[in-house]
C-alpha cells in the first residue's frame, strides 16, 4: 500500500491557492499546496468565482482532519488510539472512505489494507520515520492485527469496533481520490460541469475544455524517478484517474530498492514486475484504492480482477531491455483506443 510522500495525505500544510482568471477561454486556475503535494483545478466559468478557492482549501482541511494520521485529533487517529470492544461512531465522509475501502478490499482478496498502518510504522516508511528492515518475526507479529477483518461494521458502515486494541488504519491510499471527488462536488454546487480537478496526480475530468467540445488532456508519465516525459497522452471526459507506481515512492539502501508499497499479505514492499498501474474509474476514490490494490496484486492477478470488473486500467511492466511493456485491460482498451506494445 502507498505510503504517500511526494503524494500523501500527510500533514497538511496549505500555502494559500493562486487564482487565475482567463477571459478569451472562461478557463480559470485554482492552485496550491495540500496534503504535502500539489493540488490544480482548471474551470470553464464567465463567472468570476471570488470565494471558491477559499472554500476548496476549507474543503480539503476538512478531509485532512478526518482521515491524516499526522493529526493527533484527527478522527482516524482518534480511531486508532481507540480499546478495543468500543464502539466507535463513525463521520459520514469516514464512514463512506471505509465502506469503499471495504468493498475494494473484498474485490482484490485482501490486496487492498488500510489496516496496514502498523508494518508503515514498522518499516518507518511514514513521514518523519527512519528506515529500518524489521525480521520476519517483527513482521509477522504485526501481521497478526494488521488485517481488515479486524474491525467489524455496523451494516450502514455508521459505527466499527475494533477487535484488537493494536490495529491501525492508514487510509493514504485512497483518501487523496476520495478529496479529489469532495473538489468537484463542490464546483457542481456552483453548477460548473466542465472541469478537470488535480490532487498529487490522481485526476477527476467532466465536460469539455473548451466551447468547440475538445476533450481534456492528460499524460500518463514514463514511469523513472527523474522523468518528466509522458509515453502517452488521453483525451477523457467524465471520468477519474489514478496511478499507484514504484518509482516515486522508494528507499535504496546498500544497492536494493524498497518501495513504499506494502503488501497486507507479506507485511513486505512489493516485489513484482509492474513498475506503474493507472486506473480509470467513474470515482477518484475508487480508481485510487484500485490502482493501490492492482500494485499490489502483480499484473496477472491485477489483470484478471480488472477483467472481471471490467475496469480500465493501464499496466507499464518492466521488462528484460531495461524498458517497459505497455499492457491494458479489454475496457481500456475499448475507451481510450491503446494497443499493448513494447518500449
Amino acid at each position: 500500500m502507498r505510503i504517500f510522500q511526494l503524494v500523501s495525505i500527510l500533514i497538511v500544510i496549505i500555502v494559500g491557492s493562486l487564482y487565475a482568471f482567463h477571459k478569451k477561454t472562461d478557463i480559470q486556475t485554482i492552485e496550491g499546496q495540500i496534503f504535502n503535494t500539489y493540488y490544480k483545478i482548471k474551470l470553464r466559468s464567465p463567472k468570476k468565482l471570488k470565494n471558491l478557492p477559499t472554500q476548496i482549501e476549507e474543503a480539503l482541511e476538512e478531509v485532512n482532519l478526518q482521515m491524516s494520521v499526522f493529526v493527533a485529533d484527527s478522527e482516524i487517529s482518534k480511531i486508532n488510539q481507540a480499546n478495543a470492544d468500543k464502539p466507535i461512531t463513525l463521520s459520514k465522509p469516514l464512514s463512506y472512505v471505509l465502506q469503499t475501502s471495504a468493498k475494494i478490499n473484498n474485490e482484490s482478496g485482501g490486496a487492498f489494507d488500510p489496516t496496514i498502518s502498523p508494518l508503515i510504522d514498522l518499516w518507518g516508511f511514514g513521514r518523519g520515520h527512519k528506515f529500518q528492515n524489521p525480521t520476519d518475526e517483527q513482521i509477522n507479529e504485526v501481521l497478526e492485527y494488521s488485517n481488515f477483518n479486524k474491525l467489524t461494521f455496523s451494516s450502514d458502515y455508521s459505527s466499527l469496533i475494533k477487535k484488537d486494541s493494536r490495529t491501525g488504519i492508514n487510509l493514504s491510499a485512497i483518501a487523496k481520490g476520495y478529496a479529489v471527488d469532495k473538489i468537484a462536488s463542490t464546483l457542481e454546487e456552483y453548477q460548473i460541469n466542465n472541469y478537470i480537478v488535480e490532487i498529487g496526480g490522481e485526476v477527476r475530468v467532466s465536460g469539455n475544455k473548451d466551447n468547440k467540445g475538445n476533450l481534456w488532456t492528460i499524460g500518463l508519465g514514463v514511469p523513472l524517478a527523474n522523468s518528466k516525459a509522458n509515453a502517452f497522452t488521453m483525451d477523457i471526459t467524465d471520468i477519474s484517474v489514478a496511478t499507484s507506481g514504484d518509482y516515486r515512492n522508494f528507499i535504496e539502501q546498500n544497492g536494493k530498492r524498497f518501495s513504499h508499497t506494502i503488501s497486507p499479505k507479506t507485511g513486505k514492499p512489493v516485489v513484482n514486475n509492474l513498475a506503474s498501474v493507472t486506473v480509470l474509474a467513474n470515482t477518484c476514490i475508487e480508481a485510487d484504492g484500485y490502482a493501490t490494490a492492482i500494485m499490489s496484486m502483480g499484473y496477472e492477478k491485477g489483470l484478471e480482477m480488472s477483467e472481471k470488473l471490467n475496469l480500465p486500467v493501464i499496466f507499464f511492466l518492466h521488462n528484460n531491455n531495461n524498458g517497459f511493456d505497455i499492457k491494458s485491460s479489454a475496457a481500456a482498451q475499448e475507451l481510450i483506443g491503446i494497443d499493448n506494445e513494447t518500449n
